[in-house]
């Protein structure tokens, strides 16, 4: 029964993996998987080279400085080159994200398959092993600590580990950035799952610690900010029989030393440098070699974000929107699709609940050492995103996968700690909130693939591709039915193509429809001037300005109108 409801559950988040992943709409927008940013550096290590197989632009070369972002901003942004966040140096382009994704991911599955894995399936994977990694940890804890849980708590916590770890809003965007932290991801919580072998066979722990060591390795050769999770290899040490055994110091130490040495010579080889990963040759919209990447000045503001920034809530599907950001410093950098994760995932204020287990009930030295090494994955993630001077989504997926875990681990704790009446009581709480949090991460999740293809139909509307920004509307449509922005793009694209007729009839049902939405009225204003109907085209644009006053190009727009009617214009 158990293992019916928990391998159902697996498939219902493996499935919900696999829409966003396949749904999501990349910034690269490359046709072929081939050509992909991981696929790129896997041809080129098989080509016998460390650098990506991608051509450099002979117009980037010739550059005085091509780390000027507004120099390099063609080569960037145009979809014949889409160099975004590549390094290049001396003539090649390189990946400053970890290598181990390629050799341990790409590589393979090209050499077994022949054909190439695409990123997004490859985060969908990734992601997927994790979470199996994690709920063979909660059902081994289960079945030690807590043998008299229901059978359907495992079930449970495939959803808390699955979606309220915030998966959905890295595979809604699964790109180059993501690809590293879901291998990261998986090499976290493989690590957590051998400790907690070794953290119960103190007398021969070497093995497990190994493969804990190898796990953190590994994913410190993927993601560098992983490194500091790398402190929990020290925790089967505070046994006494782990501490008198040289095998098991040998196994936390080779490991994880030989994976960094592994990384400094292919940094060495590829920079010159054993501590350079190439962000210092970034081609990106700062030129980050003159930022200030890391800084306590950032820690307050994103600490909030990431935290306890609040979303903005919507009448339409997917309801949840992107808020909108206060001022910040000078020196912060971008800040992309956050939202405070104790605020909109409350299932996760659940792992207070295993401290309190661990205090009343005292459980026993294993149970304790565990929940030491994910709050400490968590909190050295946790803090050390928060001094980075650019922050997102994603970056939220590096530190709460193991709050996740501590979450599954606390409501557990509570059927424990309570009784009948109680835990029923508790039952009726947690259980409506952790329906909550994972409807929450996977409608943010929704969002963020309506923006990306939102812009997506704006950037191809204004190069004249009609037919495929076309495409992009329809998708959004399908994703947010309700949400009047998208019939606004179906009539600018009518517009384009010549069809003002058409334009006019979509932007009317749209006014009335949504006679408070002022870029409707706003765009009806347009089209009626477009056809000469000056008089009526002032009447929407005075009703689009007094909607949203602040809009210049509304102003601008009614202050021509009016200019063109008191000159005789019709």
């Amino acid at each position: 029964m158990e293992s019916r409801l928990a391998s159902a559950a697996f498939i219902v988040v493996f499935a919900i993996y696999l829409f966003l992943g396949g749904m999501g709409l990349s910034e690269r927008n490359i046709p072929s998987p081939r050509e992909d940013a991981y696929n790129s550096l896997a041809r080129g290590l098989l080509s016998g080279h460390l650098y990506a197989a991608k051509e450099v632009p002979p117009g980037l070369a010739a550059l005085p400085d091509p780390y000027d972002p507004k120099a390099n901003e063609t080569y960037r942004s145009d979809v014949a080159y889409m160099d975004h966040d590549y390094s290049y140096y001396r003539g090649h382009m390189y990946l400053y994200f970890g290598v181990a994704p390629a050799l341990f991911v790409f590589i393979p599955w090209h050499l077994l398959t022949g054909t190439w894995l695409p990123q997004w399936m490859a985060v969908a994977l990734l992601c997927a092993g994790g979470l199996l990694a994690n709920l063979s940890l909660v059902r081994a804890v289960m079945r030690e600590v807590f043998p008299a849980a229901p059978k359907w708590m495992l079930a449970a916590c495939v959803f808390i580990l699955g979606l309220g770890s915030y998966a959905p809003l890295l595979l809604a965007r699964a790109d180059m950035w993501e690809v590293p932290i879901a291998f990261s991801y998986l090499g976290v919580s493989l690590a957590l799952r051998f400790l907690w072998s070794a953290f119960g066979r103190p007398e021969k722990p070497a093995l497990s610690i190994a493969l804990a060591s190898l796990a953190v390795g590994l994913a410190f050769a993927a993601r560098p900010s992983v490194l500091p999770v790398g402190a929990i290899l020290l925790l089967p040490f505070a046994l006494p029989a782990t501490r008198r055994s040289l095998a098991a110091w040998a196994a936390a130490v080779v490991p994880l030393g030989l994976s960094g040495l592994a990384v400094a010579v292919y940094n060495q080889l590829r920079f010159g440098s054993p501590f350079e990963f190439g962000q210092r040759y970034q081609l990106a919209a700062e030129n980050v070699s003159k930022m200030k990447i890391f800084s306590p000045e950032y820690l307050g503001t994103n600490l909030h974000l990431f935290l306890f920034k609040a979303v903005e809530w919507r009448p339409y599907f997917p309801y949840a929107n992107e808020p909108k950001y206060f001022a910040l410093s000078a020196n912060h950098g971008m800040i992309e699709h956050l939202s405070g994760a104790l605020l909109n995932d409350p299932v996760l204020w659940a792992a207070l609940a295993i401290g309190v287990f661990l205090f009343v009930r005292k459980p026993g030295t294993r149970l304790a050492l565990l929940v030491a090494a994910a709050g400490w994955a968590f909190l050295s993630s946790l803090l050390l995103m928060s001094l980075f001077f650019g922050i997102c989504s994603r970056y939220q997926f590096e530190f709460l996968p193991p709050l996740a875990l501590l979450a599954g681990l606390g409501v557990m704790a509570l059927d424990g700690l309570l009784a009948d009446g109680k835990r029923a009581l508790a039952r009726c709480l947690w259980i409506p909130v952790l329906l909550f949090s994972s409807a929450f991460t996977v409608l943010y999740g929704i969002n963020r693939s309506v923006e990306d293809h939102s812009v997506a139909a704006i950037i191809l509307t204004s190069r004249g591709d009609l037919r495929d920004a076309d495409h992009e509307v329809k998708i959004l449509r399908m994703l947010s039915p309700g949400d009047p922005f998208f019939r606004i793009e179906s009539g600018v694209i009518l517009v384009a193509a010549g069809h003002l007729v058409g334009a006019e009839n979509v932007f009317e049902a749209l006014a009335r429809d949504y006679p408070d939405y002022s870029l409707g009225r706003y765009n009806l204003g347009r089209v009626l001037a477009s056809e000469g109907r000056t008089a009526e085209a002032i009447a929407e644009l005075k009703e689009a300005h007094r909607l949203a006053p602040e809009n210049q190009a509304i102003d601008a727009d009614l202050k021509s109108a009016m200019a063109r009617k008191e000159s005789g214009g019709k």
